[in-house]
């Protein structure tokens, strides 16, 4: 299996997905090619993720509790100009000492039950933390997973062919670590299809705005692709996961066509049909974008775009399916 099939693959499961699909358990091998394709968020929880320099096959953290969003472990860091450590789960517990932006915490094992809370105009649960030489609970609302300074020093772009943000095909996993924090870079066993595996790394893993996976030409050294799963992130032409039919006709100033749904390459964008996105967004050399619909629709209109056949973007019926990206690759050639 070439590399570029093995990765529009892996993009199809993400993307083919219909609305009401619930996989039990963990998806079969056959689910990952045929038409009960699992949803992102469920291929997501497929994943084999373990920390990095520990055996593919370690044993995952303990479950949390239900309101906590963080297993023990999980490094935050302080978003707000400062922000209180205290003695107890509670606004007006004895303080410990105040930490400015950006400091670096570290979540711990707790045993009191949080509840709800809004402070000022951010909702959050207070968590148990370690910072430094100090214990104590914080709010989390003003906690975040990456440096907020890391929303400045990374554009959030993605070239077709070039680089995914500060990700080129040159980039190691050291690299990578320095970019976006050693806690938010983790081994990953990312499905091929046909039940095979491939060892890559997932970058976010537990943000769904910036969450990324890495495919390797050479093992933590050199990246091939970069399946892009966050919304945060945007081609330079403006449009990514989430993004409506519409956004891509408008920057492709003309039709698309794309396959039908139904089949393994369910919603695969085919052609820009000489539009403007030739140009720098060349299909299957430097990008791979999946359409899926999304609900409200009639069954007559996804009927009406189903199979191994190309479809028109001015088919009145591809409006009707409120179709967007479901999942977008980028190839790193350069």
């Amino acid at each position: 299996m070439g590399t570029l099939t093995a990765i529009l693959i892996v993009a199809a499961g993400l993307a083919q997905a219909q609305a009401g699909d619930e996989p039990e358990g963990l998806p079969e091998a056959e689910s990952l090619r045929g038409a009960e394709i699992a949803p992102a968020e469920d291929v997501l929880e497929a994943l084999e993720l373990a920390p990095l320099l520990e055996p593919i096959e370690a044993e995952p953290a303990p479950a949390a509790e239900r309101w906590l969003k963080y297993p023990a472990g999980t490094v935050l860091y302080v978003d707000a100009s400062s922000l209180g450590l205290r003695t107890g789960p509670k606004r007006d517990a004895i303080l410990v000492h105040y930490m400015p932006n950006e400091t670096r915490v570290v979540t711990m094992d707790d045993v009191i039950d949080s509840v709800p809370e809004t402070i000022g105009s951010r909702e959050g649960h207070w968590i148990f933390v370690r910072q430094g030489q100090h214990e104590g609970y914080v709010f989390d609302g003003y906690l975040a997973r990456v440096r907020p300074s890391m929303n400045d020093s990374i554009d959030w772009i993605c070239e077709p062919g070039k680089r995914v943000g500060p990700i080129t095909s040159k980039t190691t996993l050291e690299e990578m670590m320095s970019f976006f924090g050693e806690s938010n870079v983790r081994d990953a066993l990312i499905p091929q299809g046909d039940g095979k595996t491939v060892r890559g790394t997932v970058i976010f893993s537990e943000d769904p705005e910036r969450r990324l996976f890495i495919e390797w030409k050479y093992h933590n050294v050199s990246p091939s692709a970069v399946i892009v799963e966050g919304k945060r992130w945007r081609t330079t032409k403006g449009f990514g996961v989430g993004s409506r039919l519409s956004e891509i006709v408008k920057a492709n100033e003309g039709p698309i066509s794309f396959a039908g749904f139904g089949w393994d390459y369910a919603g695969y964008i085919m052609s820009w049909r000489g539009g403007a996105l030739e140009a720098d967004h060349p299909l299957r050399d430097t990008i791979s974008l999946f359409l899926a619909p999304e609900q409200p629709y009639l069954p007559s209109d996804f009927e009406a775009l189903q199979g191994d056949r190309e479809f028109s973007s001015e088919q009145p019926e591809s409006t009707k399916l409120n179709l967007h990206v479901k999942a977008m690759t980028i190839l790193l050639n350069e």
